[in-house]
């Protein structure tokens, strides 16, 4: 092999502050210099990915009903709510819903949540309300759990920031439980949360494109889906849905915001 042969290769570059694919052409002793540069970062960047993986795997293994909880949590990309046979002018003026997912692990048990939302914001205090959500669901059907493990990404707007910490200094105060939380690198891959969104908006633009169901808000999502995961458990004979929906107004989010959660941060 000559290394001033030419030859292609692909790489991600960041060009106008935005991520993109370049197809790069130059000599082999050039590509081999590339992943010389590239390799020592590649190399902390997979441990660190594998650590976290392993680290959360041993987390859920030692999660009992008795003892604590994990529950990974993420925001999924609004939901867009679009009608059959719409008119042009629709398009311009679309409602979209707030989606929340949780997914529980209790020692073998696994339970999936989705909170549906008519507030648009994804934000610290929005996730501080579902954590009220969580934690009432938790305590109902695991009232011997003392703890929660959240895991989420270091998502800055709404999980890793000053505020969320704060509230988990408070959240034996505010909940009743012990909390504590594990941050992973943002982008590391698909999580359980990507499936229950899935599952979600998947049966409902299939039933709005497909059986002229209307859904023109987040209460219409949020009552569709929760009678679809009904209909499904009974039809699967299951006592429990896939998925657990619950719904958070609006203004509880404003409320708890202008109550106690504004004054707490400043």
């Amino acid at each position: 092999m000559d290394l001033e042969d030419e030859c292609s290769w692909n790489l991600w570059k960041k060009v106008n502050n935005k991520f993109d694919r370049q197809q790069m052409s130059d000599s082999i002793d050039a590509l081999i210099t590339e992943i010389e540069e590239s390799w020592p970062s590649f190399l902390l960047h997979t441990h660190i990915n594998r650590e976290q993986r392993e680290y959360i795997k041993d987390l859920r293994y030692q999660s009992t009903d008795k003892t604590f909880v994990v529950a990974q949590i993420d925001f999924s990309m609004n939901y867009t709510l679009v009608r059959q046979h719409e008119v042009q002018q629709e398009f311009f003026s679309q409602h979209q819903v707030t989606l929340f997912t949780i997914h529980l692990t209790i020692e073998k048990e696994q339970r999936n949540l989705a909170i549906i939302s008519d507030y648009m914001e994804h934000t610290t205090v929005f996730v501080h309300c579902a954590q009220k959500v969580l934690t009432q669901f938790i305590k109902t059907n695991f009232p011997l759990v003392k703890k929660i493990n959240y895991v989420s990404d270091g998502a800055c707007a709404h999980f890793k920031n000053n505020a969320s910490i704060l509230n988990l200094i408070h959240h034996k105060i505010d909940f009743d439980l012990d909390a504590c939380w594990t941050f992973t690198a943002t982008g590391h891959g698909k999580g359980a949360g990507d499936g229950i969104d899935t599952v979600l908006k998947s049966s409902a633009r299939r039933a709005t494109l497909s059986k002229n169901i209307l859904m023109s808000n987040a209460k219409d999502f949020y009552e569709f889906t929760q009678k679809q995961q009904l209909e499904t458990a009974r039809r699967s004979n299951k006592d429990i849905p896939g998925v657990h929906v619950f719904f958070l107004e609006s203004d509880e989010v404003e409320e708890a915001k202008k109550s106690y959660l504004q004054a707490r941060s400043e």
